[in-house]
């Protein structure tokens, strides 16, 4: 195995072909990603799917553990924060316990993502049916952001998230434009949307920061590595001051 590449594991829900897509555009070099995918039950987008791909993130990340990441994302937001306020992390620690490989959730990574720019307030969008939208709103309000609005493709089934476009995404966000400049920044949530081509446009034409989860997700991934990130281009949150204390996640 070549000594001077770093490797980022990547656990990935069955439907989703955003992430294979979307992150190692913006790997830095040196870096390289490692997928392995999850099971689910059925691609409706309902919490007890969700959840119960859980159940094959130990499997999963047995096999994935054999390519010797550095670090391993469990790269589902709903799926990591759908299992109760509080638990977001509780996965991360089992693959940990598991493969002894540090882990992180994309619900984690957005909590740490949104306390490093100091959002207090966000504008959400989501793919997500309302049932789950609540539950982001009261994952999000547990570790103290407030969601004065948010904008929803309320998509049934994970395979509708496929048709959305990374365009698509961001008109949304433009279309609530005065509602989103009445929040610290704008999250858009889930890691099978395509985003990460929209976030610098966004953050121009609105003048506020962008997370989204899949850009959180590689942020904090290469932030457990201590990669520098300053040189890519997906937003404000890649160019802060390495060096700024980050709060812990509870």
């Amino acid at each position: 195995m070549d000594n001077n590449v770093r490797r980022i594991g990547v656990l990935g829900p069955p439907v989703n072909v955003a992430l294979e897509r979307e992150l190692p555009r913006y790997l830095p070099d040196g870096v390289v990603m490692n997928h392995n995918r999850l099971s689910r039950p059925e691609a409706a987008l309902t919490k007890e799917s969700l959840v119960a791909m859980g159940e094959s993130a130990m499997r999963a990340a047995r096999d994935l553990a054999m390519a010797r990441p550095e670090v391993i994302v469990y790269a589902c937001t709903s799926g990591s924060f759908l299992d109760g306020i509080g638990n977001e992390a509780r996965i991360a620690e089992r693959i940990t316990a598991l493969t002894g490989i540090p882990a992180v959730t994309t619900s984690t990574a957005v909590v740490e993502a949104l306390r490093a720019i100091r959002a207090r307030s966000v504008f959400m969008v989501t793919p997500y049916p309302e049932d789950v939208n609540e539950h982001e709103l009261a994952f999000l309000a547990h570790y103290g952001f407030e969601v004065p609005s948010y904008d929803s493709f309320r998509c049934q089934v994970s395979a509708e998230i496929l048709a959305i476009t990374s365009e698509q995404v961001a008109a949304m966000v433009l279309r609530n434009r005065e509602r989103a400049l009445s929040c610290d920044a704008v999250f858009v949530s889930c890691t099978n949307l395509l985003t990460l081509d929209q976030v610098e446009h966004l953050e121009e034409e609105l003048g506020l920061p962008v997370v989204t989860s899949n850009q959180a997700s590689l942020w904090a991934a290469l932030r457990r590595l201590s990669i520098a990130t300053g040189g890519i281009a997906c937003g404000r949150l890649f160019r802060l001051d390495e060096s700024r204390a980050m709060p812990a996640v509870s």
